[in-house]
């Protein structure tokens, strides 16, 4: 299998309009997870859009990912958040929805914090206000977990 086919086949068909789309978006995506390698973390995160409406499928995307970095957690933590400011703009939603459930995840939390003082600054100052418009958004469900996550920067 060609790895970097597969990711083109997930950002080509990350719109999930049209049922051929949604079946090439889950056949690569079943085909990268089943490879066990963490190091396809970054291009499964260029498939986040905001702009779809699968929301099922993009959830089976988040799961995935949460899948390969679950035996090394801070690699995988690492190559999320380098693809952060490539998707950004586009998938502000999703990556709120990663970072919901980092927030909500003491261990990984815990770890997150230290990847992200290793960053360069630009990806941390993104990250940063990802983080700080989550607290601002919902106070008393992440505003703990967020000053946690940025007072170990």
């Amino acid at each position: 299998m060609d790895v970097e086919s597969e990711l083109k086949k997930i950002y080509t068909n990350r719109l999930l309009q049209s049922q051929q789309e949604i079946s090439s978006f889950e056949e690569a995506l079943v085909n990268l997870i089943g490879l066990e390698d963490k190091s396809v973390i970054t291009g499964l995160c260029m498939g986040f859009d905001d702009d779809t409406e699968q929301y099922e499928i993009m959830f089976g995307l988040v799961h995935g990912i949460e899948h390969l970095y679950k035996d090394n957690i801070e690699e995988g933590l690492h190559l999320i958040a380098l693809a952060i400011p490539r998707v950004i703009d586009r998938a502000r939603e999703w990556i709120e929805v990663l970072h919901y459930r980092i927030l909500n995840h003491e261990q990984v939390r815990r770890i997150y914090g230290s990847v992200l003082s290793k960053l360069d600054v630009t990806t941390k100052e993104i990250i940063i206000n990802s983080l700080r418009d989550i607290k601002s958004e919902d106070p008393n469900m992440f505003s703990d977990s967020v000053d946690e996550v940025l007072k170990s920067i």
